[in-house]
């Protein structure tokens, strides 16, 4: 084994967990020569090799199901390559439900699978008892079985990829520990560690529970912590099936395994605690903590229920170890904005063995590549604000995190902890009115508004929840009537001084050679033609834009854009989110209703679509642009915090006699979804062409902008799926996202938002087919998958409402 570090590396991986040994492999895999992997004490020694080893194929998202499918078709050769043994098996594995919004929920996941072209078979409880008899089927339902799941051993897994990262050239230095990520003019150039200094041109963050604190030495943001988890192993079975496949009771919140003639139960708790909160010890090596009894009695009582076997069986093993939980149950993995050329892979919610091979690869073909080899947007370490990485933060929200593992996961599903936190200038009015609120980035913004009498807390189901008819009434009102939204939270940044327009000319798809007064949609695209982002910009003079983003993408467009600022250009951004409240005002009566509280002209000719102007609502200096996104009539109204309950007050007061209600975003969504807005990160991301959404009318101006030739360039070449309209024929089903797009009963994509829409009378939504576009999609039977059944669909390449776009206009 190599004890001295060399001076340079191309690439220094920092932790020999399945994840540094991932990337590690897999940057090898892809040719490159001259990389390090540091491990502080001994591979595997962290929280790798206490993993239960679960491998399925089939995770929530698309990113994360294509993780595990490439690392369990990886597995399977693997041994083969390298001579190292893995332990994998796949005996499949059941998930059962018992209940009946369990039952949608399998179901769901069961029609998920077939957009990824994986098997997972519905069965009856006696089809589950064929294969799991050992299980107490009181209370089941049915279940899911997916056949090509299984497990596999974490430790021999993890030494597979070291041993084959090693073949390929990869040097790893175990009881080596890194002390500093050096950096110079903002990009990484070493690591400083107790054997020497290395310096690199790329370093990665595979640290594991201690990858938070690494990363803050150099102000990169990592939103995880560890947490305690538990499993037990029982003695020997001598009657244990020796192919019995996983078993995934999520109402128990238990997992049980076969473990070499034992069974291994795990679980998803009830209660759960951080751990390492005074920072983890320097000698931690292949630790386990203290087990008590009363965090883990409760699901131990529902698994020796479930599982009677376990009543008369003894127990071997009694085991508590930490694993890493992030902030919103997402991974954080790529290039940290903070700093360029250092890369995090980290905090996946102990799902490190399923997906640390294909996520391993994903990170190692983004260095490789120099941009995301797939839509990883949610993944983003961008997304993480400065508040979500403190020790404070996680410490209340990461074990939140893990609870929520074999929770429901509702289509709209909140958390509790921290909150509320991020309050916007009218958030005491609005709770007043009703208001049941939802959390973005720690804004609290209305999500729906209870009636007098009604609590407003949401009941959650698959079905219509119990805020369903006061959407539909807000939704009503924005169409026919007169509604108003709170907007303060969305991202507000100014872009300023002398170089501001040529920089916008650059990096946005719209001409912004415009007026002082004028307001545009534009795209923001990379050298590859994909969409970064898709904004609103005003122009305030001839020195200065605002930019305006959607509350998850604020922080990353500005770090997009900072990074496009030349050397020596004069061009200066200033985030002012906080420094105006934001109301919109929407439906055809909004004219009306300004008109009510101010003194200026709001007719067409005075105040034309797509500007701004300055004005009063009462005693309040305001400024509003005439805009909406739902398609109708409407103004976004802008006032500082001082006067923001006044203008409010003003609104609702003159509103009361017109049938004003205020609407949350569960309504707005319907809203822009019926009238086929788009929304980034769920309808597209960085990945996708302006072409395969129908906004290349966004990107017709003559002078060059980042991302024109390659967005023209594929454009022509016509590729990638395509984005269409859709609403179902009947009126009851309802769609969320992901479900399967079919004709003649093949897949043909899926739907990427929906929502129960009042003027169409039924579900609609936006989805990705595979069909080109301006094709007739009225040949052959569209039908949209629901929970195993399918259903008759319209899909249009033109939105169903207002399609020529003149209410907005009126």
């Amino acid at each position: 084994m190599t004890t001295n570090v060399p001076q340079h590396a191309r690439v220094v991986i920092i932790g020999g967990g399945i994840h540094g040994c991932s990337v590690a492999y897999h940057l090898a895999k892809e040719g490159w020569r001259d990389i390090v992997l540091l491990e502080r004490k001994q591979l595997t020694c962290g929280t790798t090799w206490h993993a239960a080893g679960l491998v399925g194929r089939l995770q929530g998202g698309h990113a994360t199901t294509a993780f595990a499918q490439y690392g369990s078709d990886l597995f399977k050769e693997l041994e083969k390559e390298t001579g190292q043994a893995t332990g994998y098996k796949m005996p499949g594995s059941i998930s059962v439900a018992s209940n009946a919004e369990r039952w949608a929920e399998l179901l769901r996941q069961a029609d998920f699978a077939r957009i990824h072209n994986e098997t997972a078979q519905v069965l009856s409880v006696d089809e589950v008892l064929e294969r799991w008899p050992l299980m107490n089927p009181d209370g089941i339902l049915g279940g899911v079985w997916i056949p090509g799941n299984g497990y596999i051993n974490p430790i021999d897994l993890t030494m597979a990829l070291a041993k084959g990262a090693r073949q390929n050239g990869v040097q790893i230095f175990e009881q080596t520990s890194v002390q500093q990520v050096t950096e110079a003019n903002g990009k990484v150039s070493g690591v400083v560690s107790d054997k020497g200094t290395i310096s690199a041109d790329f370093v990665v963050n595979c640290a594991g529970m201690w990858a938070r604190e690494l990363g803050r030495q150099n102000g990169v943001g990592v939103a995880l912590h560890a947490c305690e988890h538990y499993y037990l192993v029982t003695d020997q079975i001598d009657a244990l099936p020796r192919d019995l496949p996983v078993l995934r009771a999520y109402d128990d919140c238990t997992y049980f395994k076969e473990d070499a003639g034992k069974l291994l139960f795990g679980f998803a708790h009830n209660k759960v605690k951080p751990w390492g909160m005074q920072g983890i010890p320097e000698d931690f090596c292949f630790d386990s903590l203290p087990f008590v009894d009363d965090d883990v009695m409760d699901v131990l009582e529902m698994a020796l229920h479930r599982v009677p076997l376990l009543q008369e069986t003894g127990i071997r093993t009694f085991f508590n170890g930490p694993e890493s939980y992030s902030f919103d149950g997402k991974f954080t993995l790529g290039e940290a904005p903070e700093v360029r050329n250092y890369f995090v892979l980290a905090g996946v919610n102990s799902t490190g063995i399923q997906s640390g091979a294909g996520a391993g690869r994903a990170l190692a073909q983004w260095i490789v590549k120099g941009h995301p080899p797939m839509d990883l947007n949610d993944m983003d370490p961008a997304r993480i604000e400065a508040f979500q990485a403190r020790d404070l933060y996680l410490q209340q929200r990461a074990p939140e995190t893990e609870t929520k593992t074999y929770a429901m996961h509702w289509p709209n599903d909140q958390r509790c902890t921290v909150r509320p936190l991020r309050k916007t200038p009218f958030y005491h009015l609005l709770k007043q009115h009703g208001a049941c609120f939802g959390e973005v980035q720690g804004w609290e913004r209305p999500s729906w508004f209870a009636p007098k009498g009604v609590e407003p807390v949401t009941q959650y189901s698959f079905g219509r929840q119990n805020w369903f008819s006061y959407a539909q009434a807000e939704q009503q009102a924005a169409r026919q009537g007169v509604g108003l939204i709170d907007y303060s939270m969305l991202g507000k940044l100014l872009i300023e001084g002398a170089d501001a327009e040529a920089f916008m000319q650059r990096v946005c798809s719209q001409d912004m050679a415009i007026a002082c007064d004028s307001v545009t949609y534009t795209l923001l695209l990379n050298e590859r033609g994909g969409i970064e982002s898709d904004v609103t910009v005003a122009r305030f003079t001839q020195q200065q834009y605002m930019l305006m983003s959607s509350i998850s993408r604020s922080r990353r467009d500005r770090y997009h854009l900072q990074h496009h600022i030349q050397p020596g250009e004069q061009v200066f951004l200033r985030d002012v989110t906080s420094s105006y409240g934001m109301l919109a005002l929407m439906g055809p009566d909004s004219r009306a209703l300004l008109s009510k509280v101010s003194d200026h002209d709001f007719a067409n000719e005075a105040f034309a679509h797509q500007t701004w102007q300055s004005f009063y609502i009462g005693h309040a200096p305001v400024w509003a642009q005439r805009l909406s996104f739902t398609g109708e009539l409407g103004w976004e109204i802008f006032v500082t915090p001082d006067f923001a309950e006044h203008v409010l007050e003003q609104l609702l007061q003159a509103g009361s006699g017109m049938g004003l209600k205020l609407i949350g975003g569960e309504a707005l969504n319907a809203l822009r979804i019926e009238k086929g807005f788009l929304h980034w990160g769920h309808d597209m991301a960085y990945s996708e062409a302006p072409h395969q959404l129908g906004l290349s009318f966004l990107c017709r101006k003559s002078v060059d902008f980042v991302g024109k030739e390659a967005a023209l360039a594929r454009k022509k070449e016509g590729a990638g799926a395509q984005l269409c309209y859709l609403k179902l024929a009947d009126e009851q089903p309802l769609l969320y996202h992901n479900e399967p797009i079919l004709r003649d009963g093949e897949v043909i994509g899926f739907v990427t938002s929906a929502a129960w829409a009042y003027v169409t009378g039924a579900a609609v939504g936006l989805g990705f087919i595979d069909l080109p576009r301006g094709c007739d999609l009225s040949k052959g039977d569209m039908e949209i998958l629901v929970e195993g059944v399918a259903y008759k669909a319209h899909l249009s390449w033109r939105p169903f409402y207002d399609s020529n776009h003149q209410r907005s206009k009126m």
